[in-house]
């Protein structure tokens, strides 16, 4: 007995080494790395240090051309630094990352990821971050991410308006402008549209701001002789007097492709403490006085979906400007004079109801019940349909059911007269069907699409509701993806602010989404909820899709539309809520929990 047990044991011994083998046979070994951390100099909050990332040789292969990298710098376990960036290795496989760290001894934790295929590593060390007398100096052509970490000078002979006698008011007020001596003329623009032009000095102009104290924005745009761009600059008269007025200003490309100026403009600059301009999430330039102007490369234009500005000054006050980038140049936000929003009402058991009065609503923005300006029933109206779905690599073995499910809108969504788009996204956004009315066009239009890539969730969201700029109407954005997001360059953050500022409600449809990834639900619930929509979570097959596009379809035919002027005086980047209630018994309005004015 006691032999039949040992051999017994002895062959499942073996059976486990044997299993053991071929598991590590199918899991891949980390990436080699090398990680040195070298002082650069002195940096806006403690020392900028170059973190140099080598990739062992043998593992170049595998690790591809460009790597996901996360670090956190740890002080006495607490981390006083975190972030990631996606870098494009050196031939020899090195890449640097730039960072502003505070002085002192801490351990560094480093993750490195392929983003051409499922090869890791990591790395992890005790650094010494000394302090430095002498301020860094970026090389000529580094990288954004350290150009952004040294303050730029302000810029010389810029356009620029002097600080007028008084912030704003009411009745009249002249404001100047400095401009380079080889300006031949200023065009003045009140709020966008051309105001005055003056061909002599001073480079002045008289603005009539009214009998009541409204937010103007003024810009001056110089221009020399022979019709060159030479500089602009704003300025906001009646800001809000708890945040810093911000404007992002874009001038013209340069000839030759070579770039864009760029001009951070912020109301009372002369008290300035730190500016700072993002492309995305990275940090391009960096000021700590005004004039803030920077040449902005046209590749890192090119690259970028969003440019973000923050100012502070010495009193605390802060401020910043977001704007979105497009494929024509730029694109302003989306002009709000009229709320409009799309309500739908159910009752107690969560049925949808229809047929209501324009007397059964009251609209509250920020608590105060506002009048309202129109009202319709979307049965009523043309539909402005956007449809955005995931191609990411994930989505390859079910694949043929999404393109049957999305071929469907032809005949479950769509009626005379809608009109709809279709985008996909991978690594970057692409636009498949352009504005189309023709319901046949979604029949095969996937049918040239393969999944392949990763996931850029959040630069698609923004890129599809970019298309619904200047649509009035019934509008509605249905999203389909199967995971978070994994190379998008635009934050989170900026992707839901974005929507809240579009007011388009999107329908998000959870793609064989577990119901432990809690992180990517969440996401999903906030951007439904936030735009007065909802989130349905299928499972991989088919069929279940056919249900949530019918609930889709049932929910835009019952909705509702309000429209009214908001009369809040409140500054732009202040989150304005909105609440609507209805009429009767036990009858519950779901609409967006508020938004952010486009400036």
């Amino acid at each position: 007995m006691a032999e039949w047990v040992a051999r017994l044991f002895r062959q499942g011994r073996s059976e486990m080494l044997a299993m053991l083998v071929a598991l590590a046979a199918v899991v891949p070994p980390p990436l080699g790395l090398c990680v040195e951390v070298e002082p650069l100099g002195r940096g806006p909050q403690g020392t900028v240090v170059g973190v140099a990332i080598q990739v062992a040789p043998e593992d170049l292969t595998r690790a591809g051309k460009r790597l996901r990298v996360a670090l956190a710098l740890l002080h006495h376990g607490a981390a006083v630094d975190a972030g990631d960036a996606v870098v494009d290795l050196q031939p020899d496989g090195s890449a640097i990352v730039y960072r502003d760290w505070p002085v002192g001894e801490g351990e560094l934790r480093l993750q490195v990821t392929s983003l051409d295929g499922p090869a890791r590593g990591g790395w992890s060390g005790q650094v010494v971050v000394p302090a430095m007398e002498r301020r860094f100096e970026p090389a000529a052509g580094s990288a954004p991410d350290a150009v952004a970490l040294a303050p730029s000078v302000p810029a010389a002979g810029a356009v620029r308006f002097k600080p007028p006698g008084r912030s704003g008011g009411i009745e009249g007020l002249e404001l100047e402008v400095e401009a380079p001596a080889a300006t031949d003329r200023v065009e003045f623009y009140r709020d966008g549209e051309l105001l005055f032009q003056r061909r002599r000095r001073p480079w002045t102009v008289a603005v009539a701001l009214g009998t009541a104290a409204r937010k103007t924005t003024v810009k001056a745009v110089a221009y020399a002789a022979d019709g060159s761009f030479l500089g602009e600059d704003a300025i906001v008269l009646n800001a809000a007097g708890n945040r810093l007025p911000v404007e992002i200003l874009l001038g013209p490309e340069a000839a030759g492709g070579r770039g864009r100026q760029v001009t951070v403009s912020v109301g009372g600059a002369t008290r300035l403490a730190e500016v700072v301009l993002r492309a995305d999430d990275r940090a391009i330039a960096r000021w700590t006085e005004c004039p803030c102007v920077v040449s902005v490369p046209a590749a890192t234009m090119a690259a970028a979906k969003v440019l973000s500005a923050d100012a502070t000054n010495l009193d605390g006050l802060r401020g910043e400007a977001v704007k979105v980038l497009g494929t024509a140049g730029y694109q302003e936000a989306v002009q709000v004079a009229v709320v409009e929003l799309p309500v739908t009402v159910v009752d107690g058991e969560g049925k949808l109801v229809t047929g209501l009065s324009r007397d059964a609503f009251k609209v509250f923005e920020d608590g105060i019940e506002v009048p309202l300006d129109a009202f319709a029933r979307t049965s009523e109206l043309p539909l402005a349909l956007g449809i955005l779905v995931d191609t990411s690599g994930s989505m390859l073995p079910v694949f043929a059911d999404v393109r049957g499910a999305v071929a469907g809108f032809a005949t479950h969504l769509l009626r005379p007269g809608d009109r709809y788009f279709l985008m996909t996204f991978s690594f970057e956004p692409q636009m498949q069907v352009e504005w189309n009315g023709d319901p046949q066009g979604l029949a095969g239009a996937l049918g040239r699409v393969t999944p392949d890539g990763g996931t850029s969730l959040y630069d698609a969201v923004v890129r599809a509701l970019e298309q619904f700029r200047g649509r009035r109407g019934r509008s509605a954005l249905v999203l389909l993806s199967d995971g978070d997001d994994t190379t998008s360059r635009t934050a989170w953050s900026a992707a839901l602010r974005y929507a809240k500022t579009a007011r388009v409600p999107v329908f998000t449809i959870g793609y064989g989404i577990s119901k432990l990834e809690f992180v990517v639900r969440k996401q999903l619930d906030d951007l439904a909820g936030a735009t007065g929509a909802q989130v349905f979570y299928a499972a991989k097959k088919g069929g279940d899709l056919e249900a949530v596009y019918r609930r889709i379809d049932e929910e835009l035919r019952a909705q509702y539309l309000l429209a009214y002027r908001s009369p809040s005086t409140r500054g732009p980047d202040t989150f304005r809520t909105v609440r609507v209630e209805v009429a009767g018994r036990g009858l519950t309005a779901r609409t967006i929990a508020g938004y952010y004015p486009a400036e």
